[in-house]
């Protein structure tokens, strides 16, 4: 019986408003919503930044694409590289670049050369991709744990509305109510923290993918204008 009180009096009693609510809610359901609040902060802080960088990528991408079909095909790219600090395509073309140099004292033949200048930008490429994916992680953890947490709560709340309705014996709106609308507010919250890092992560993916498929696109590109007469 003593529980059954305790529970009781951390439910609340009747409010006339939201934030009236969670002010007088129980220290657990205080505790849910601001965790859910860390989470939803935290994830929006990774959506703007993420957005931001691939937005920048994705505009030094296409400058520096153009700047390289519109150079001659022996052309010295290492200030237009210098420019682009930002570009995927620029780091794995350094990369390729550097290759290039160092195996171009005729000690292995122009196959291996371009495999190992490929192999390169591969390596250059996915360590940009992988910096790219950084924090995106959590935007799914908050996705599939957020609407467990608001779950948690919602679940707190429906007790402690029914540990009311025992303990004064009466299943009236009064003593149903606070509770009840407790726990809505830990579904929304919970709700409310999932739903954007759900959509910001699979766009984020979608960006990633992108970038790593027009890097591996663009070494071929890359390659076949410095090496390709060398296959000859």
């Amino acid at each position: 019986m003593d529980i059954a009180l305790m529970v009781m009096q951390m439910g609340g009693g009747a409010q006339t408003s939201i934030p009236s609510l969670i002010a007088h809610a129980s220290l657990f359901s205080k505790a849910v919503l601001l965790l859910l609040l860390g989470l939803s902060v935290y994830s929006w802080a990774v959506i703007w930044d993420r957005f931001r960088l691939y937005a920048r990528v994705q505009k030094q991408d296409q400058s520096f694409l153009t700047a390289f079909r519109n150079a001659p095909e022996k052309a010295d790219l290492r200030l237009t590289l210098q420019q682009h600090p930002a570009s995927v395509l620029a780091k794995s073309a350094l990369a390729g670049l550097k290759s290039i140099e160092s195996h171009s004292t005729g000690v292995v033949g122009p196959a291996a050369a371009y495999d190992l200048a490929q192999r390169a930008m591969d390596r250059a490429a996915n360590d940009e991709v992988a910096g790219l994916e950084k924090n995106t992680g959590f935007l799914a953890t908050t996705g599939s744990v957020a609407p467990f947490i608001g779950l948690m709560g919602t679940v707190w709340g429906v007790m402690a509305s029914f540990v009311n309705i025992g303990a004064q014996g009466s299943a009236t709106l009064v003593v149903v109510a606070p509770g009840i609308a407790e726990a809505l507010i830990a579904t929304v919250a919970g709700l409310a923290a999932a739903i954007p890092s759900v959509m910001a992560y699979n766009h984020c993916l979608g960006q990633v993918r992108d970038f790593s498929n027009h890097a591996a696109s663009f070494a071929g590109e890359f390659l076949d204008r410095r090496l390709g007469g060398d296959l000859r």
